[in-house]
């Protein structure tokens, strides 16, 4: 569960400052040089205070690390969050699902930046069995997610069935695609370094992941059986679609990518 430093006041307010400065140091070395060299000392000497003081907050790297790591999970979310209260209460379940699976690809440099420093703590995530055990619950609840807007795109809340279980598939495939997505935009920004032609990718990107839930908003006025079958078909015609459209999604056919 997310923790939160809202409504702290007075002296808990430089309290919470001074903690997200120094984890602040921890994503800037992890982004810059990766997780093995963060230490105390470098952190400290990173963010410009004293080792005593990271000490204070964090008493040793596994615990610095470990909160680093959920603080970045965190941001992740709340870039979500922020946008779909920006939709309002009104969005569809369609939409949710268009914003949740858009928003899992980065638009901004500091997006990117987050994707970076996320995808190096799930790396150090995986040899640590607690930080293991947490990125499996996150990516678990986020696939639920997916299943519960996928259940609702196709079952009208007029339907008394619908299991969101029916579309466990499906909702681990759009996450794959959208988070697959994510990496493959900030890796090629970072390879090649040309914001213009990133730019087209991150869009290209993005418009593979709409194709897949755009289908979804037709089902409406379906009736129950015929939305089960609209949804398996609509979604087979978006991966054939997709298939076709592949070859200009990164500026180049996939045989020209091994000349």
């Amino acid at each position: 569960m997310r923790r939160n430093g809202s409504g702290v006041r007075g002296p808990g307010v430089a309290h919470e400052q001074r903690r997200r400065d120094i984890l602040e140091a921890v994503f800037t070395i992890v982004d810059t040089e990766g997780t093995d060299q963060v230490s105390i000392r470098r952190v400290a000497d990173t963010a410009g205070v004293s080792l005593g003081r990271v000490q204070h907050y964090f008493p040793t790297k596994d615990a610095l690390l470990a909160e680093a790591f959920a603080a970045i999970n965190d941001q992740g979310a709340d870039r979500v969050r922020e946008r779909l209260l920006q939709e309002g209460n009104t969005a569809t379940p369609a939409r949710v699902l268009h914003v949740v699976l858009t928003e899992l690809i980065p638009d901004t440099d500091a997006e990117r930046r987050l994707v970076r420093i996320a995808q190096a703590f799930e790396a150090y995530a995986h040899t640590r069995p607690e930080l293991k055990e947490r990125l499996t619950r996150d990516y678990r609840e986020l696939a639920s997610l997916l299943m519960r807007l996928l259940r609702d795109c196709v079952y009208s809340q007029a339907d008394a069935g619908g299991d969101p279980s029916e579309f466990h598939a499906d909702a681990y495939e759009l996450l794959a695609l959208a988070t697959g997505l994510a990496a493959l935009v900030t890796t090629r920004r970072t390879a090649e370094g040309a914001p213009d032609a990133d730019g087209r990718r991150r869009r290209s990107s993005r418009s593979v992941a709409e194709n897949h839930v755009t289908a979804l908003s037709r089902l409406d006025s379906v009736g129950q059986s015929m939305r089960k079958t609209g949804y398996r078909w609509a979604m087979a015609a978006n991966r054939a679609k997709g298939a076709r459209r592949s070859t200009g999604m990164w500026g180049r056919a996939p045989g020209a990518m091994s000349r």
